[in-house]
C-alpha cells in the first residue's frame, strides 16, 4: 500500500512564490525558480536542503535540462533574457536576449538545439547549444506558452 503523507515542508523566504520545480534527470537535485524573489533554488532531492541559490531575471518561469545534461536553460517570464545554468556548479554561464516572456523549453532530438516559447515577441527562440547563442526565431501564434519539439 502507498501512504501519501507530507514528508518535508521547505522554507523560501517570504513572499518569494515558488513557481516551479523540475527534479534533475539523474534525480539527485530539485530546481526551484522563485517569481517574486527572482532566484533559481536548488535543493538536494535526497533531505532538501539548499545547494545554492541564484539570481534570475524577473519572474523566472521554469527550467530544462539540454539532453547532455551539461547545462539547465532557464527562462523569465518577466524579462527578455533565457539563462543558461552549469547544471553540475549550478552557475550562471551565458544570459540570451530572447525576447520579452520566455516560457517554456524543448530540445531537437540531437540535443544540438533549445527551443523556447516566448509569449511577448509572439515567437520560438531557436538557441544553437555549441555556441551557446540565439541561431534565429520562428514566428508562433500570439503568446505562446508550450512547445512540441519533434
Amino acid at each position: 500500500m502507498v501512504s501519501r503523507q507530507l514528508l518535508k515542508t521547505v522554507s523560501f523566504p517570504a513572499g518569494s512564490k515558488p513557481h516551479m520545480l523540475r527534479v534533475s534527470p539523474d534525480g539527485k537535485e530539485v530546481w526551484v525558480q522563485t517569481a517574486e524573489a527572482n532566484t533559481n533554488v536548488v535543493l538536494d532531492a535526497s533531505d532538501l536542503s539548499v545547494l545554492a541559490t541564484q539570481p534570475t531575471g524577473k519572474q523566472p518561469v521554469t527550467n530544462a535540462w539540454t539532453r547532455d545534461r551539461r547545462y539547465s536553460v532557464v527562462t523569465n517570464g518577466h524579462d527578455t533574457f533565457a539563462q543558461i545554468f552549469d547544471a553540475r556548479t549550478f552557475r550562471e554561464v551565458k544570459r540570451l536576449t530572447i525576447g520579452q516572456g520566455g516560457a517554456n523549453i524543448g530540445f531537437s532530438q540531437d540535443g544540438k538545439t533549445a527551443f523556447i516559447a516566448v509569449r511577448g515577441a509572439n515567437e520560438v527562440a531557436v538557441i544553437d547549444l555549441d555556441k551557446l547563442t540565439l541561431a534565429s526565431r520562428i514566428t508562433a501564434g500570439t503568446e505562446p506558452q508550450g512547445l512540441i519539439v519533434r
